[in-house]
């Protein structure tokens, strides 16, 4: 895998999650983001669902900009983070997954190429919040409903 890719998962790691007790939906097929390898186990990349801005309703966009907002040391300032892919992007930081190569059903495509993020500081800010939300998670171990570190340490074996 490519850090900065986007990937299409596959319905084996999504069920994965959901035998493990934690909850992923994803009926569209969204692209994840394969922010950063992890520093413990190269196999593992932190993969960060995205959504596009167009299909959210104007409420929910407005809830996610207020939490965007928020003091930085608020850690609900870190769930999301509004971008631009090859199009305007919501990146759903608190629902980050851990993920190998096995479960990785293909890259994302756009206009028939691997989308690869390339904005420095785009990556730079993704990658602050997502090591904010790892820690969170290091002190409340699967505080967050995808049950980030079942899924981490059933990686690591």
């Amino acid at each position: 895998m490519t850090q900065s890719g986007f990937y299409k998962l596959s319905q084996r790691y999504i069920d994965l999650i959901n035998d493990s007790g934690g909850s992923y939906k994803d009926n569209k097929e969204r692209p994840v983001y394969c922010c950063m390898q992890d520093k413990y186990y190269p196999d593992i990349f932190w993969a960060i669902p995205t959504s596009s801005i167009s299909q959210r309703p104007q409420k929910q966009l407005e809830r996610i900009k207020q939490l965007c907002a928020l003091p930085d040391r608020d850690i609900r300032s870190c769930y999301y983070h509004i971008g631009h892919t090859n199009r305007p992007a919501i990146f759903k930081i608190s629902n980050t997954l851990p993920v190998t190569e096995a479960y990785i059903d293909g890259e994302y495509t756009s206009q028939g190429r691997h989308l690869i993020l390339r904005n420095k500081n785009l990556i730079t800010e993704i990658e602050r919040k997502l090591s904010r939300i790892l820690f969170d998670e290091s002190l409340h171990p699967n505080k967050y409903e995808q049950r980030i570190s079942t899924i981490y340490n059933f990686l690591k074996k």
